[in-house]
């Protein structure tokens, strides 16, 4: 076998390795963070903006889905005038909202 070849079956091998540890860490770390609970999200973002509430139920599904202990907090930057839909998500899903 030459050189060359061999040295393209040593980069694929290299990948795979990698790929194979990545995997590990990545299921080992989720497992960590499910079980001590110690991930936090902050938010920051106007209550009364659309982009926001997507973003809160985004981040309320990920919860669900991946992080049960995840903690959540929403930062009000805006004026919070209106129809402030991030209060009132606040108090319904469990999550802090600071104004």
């Amino acid at each position: 076998m030459s050189v060359f070849w061999q040295s393209v079956l040593a980069v694929f091998a290299a990948v795979g390795f990698y790929a194979l540890l990545h995997t590990v860490y990545e299921l080992v770390s989720a497992r960590v963070l499910r079980m001590h609970g110690s991930a936090e999200l902050t938010l920051y973002g106007d209550g009364c903006d659309a982009a926001s509430e997507q973003l809160i139920r985004v981040a309320l599904r990920i919860r669900r889905q991946y992080l049960p202990g995840l903690s959540i907090t929403f930062v009000e930057i805006g004026s919070g005038q209106g129809q402030n839909v991030a209060k009132h998500m606040a108090a319904r899903q469990d999550f802090m909202y600071l104004e």
